[in-house]
């Protein structure tokens, strides 16, 4: 008489799909299957059984004839195990004399409430993925800044220098907290740097003895040729002048010559 009005006329857990009439499911928290059919109807149905989760606990929830009368206490409320052989045990035990094809129901309903416990526990130990929208363009816009700042900077560079110069002047221990490779490196700097000192000086030695050769060799042909002029007559001392004239031309040219001899040996 029940299923006459709720199956055929109007029932407030009834649900249609939006294009299909056909197929109708059932919001009733206490419905086996979720699907509005006869055997399925806990309103229709006055020997009734279904399993409810309450805060991750799942009870078994039988509904008697006898108790038809008292709304409140229509329903029985069996907690079951957490294990899910122990659960299916005692589903047997309440559910001894009854139809068994209602009682498959019952715990098949039981092993999709089991498995829904696991994936909702597993997906809570996983961690909480919030999503931001972004906006590409002004992203790539920043992007972009940041790598021409960068460029202009110099950053690396900088920190390079100002780091090898305070490791040049003594700040930082070598010992401690030091980069091998930079340390290393400005120590080679400063082989180097020595190195060129020593050779600019050696040269800047050997020019300056060669030139005082040189003015020792002329003013030595001077004093030879001022006693020359003593011992000689005076009559000769035209002729003596053109050859000292000559003797200093001579000297003047070969002075570049041994320069150029002097940077030939150095090349």
């Amino acid at each position: 008489m029940a299923w006459n009005v709720l199956g055929q006329q109007f029932c407030s857990y009834k649900v249609f799909m939006r294009n299909d009439k056909t197929h109708r499911f059932c919001k009733n928290p206490y419905n086996q299957t979720g699907i509005c059919s006869r055997a399925t109807c806990p309103l229709a149905n006055s020997q009734y059984a279904t399993v409810v989760e309450h805060d991750d606990q799942l009870y078994l929830y039988i509904k008697t004839a006898e108790r038809a009368h008292l709304p409140r206490r229509q329903w029985e409320k069996v907690k079951l195990a957490a294990g899910f052989p122990e659960a299916m045990k005692q589903i047997d035990d309440e559910l001894q004399w009854w139809d068994r094809r209602h009682v498959n129901k019952v715990k098949a309903r039981l092993l999709r409430l089991k498995q829904y416990l696991m994936r909702k526990k597993k997906m809570l130990q996983e961690p909480d993925v919030e999503y931001v929208s972004v906006n590409k363009r002004q992203e790539d816009k920043l992007l972009r800044r940041e790598a021409k700042a960068e460029r202009a900077a110099r950053i690396e560079l900088e920190v390079e220098k100002e780091l090898l110069e305070r490791l040049r002047k003594g700040v930082y221990d070598p010992v401690v907290n030091y980069n091998p490779q930079a340390f290393d490196k400005i120590l080679n700097d400063i082989g180097i740097e020595d190195e060129e000192k020593e050779f600019d000086e050696e040269e800047e030695g050997e020019e300056w003895d060669q030139e005082e050769e040189l003015e020792d060799f002329v003013m030595g042909d001077e004093d030879d040729m001022s006693e020359d002029e003593d011992y000689e007559d005076a009559p000769k001392s035209s002729g003596q002048k053109r050859e000292r004239l000559l003797i200093e031309r001579e000297v003047e040219e070969e002075r570049p010559s041994v320069r150029r001899r002097y940077e030939e040996e150095e090349w």
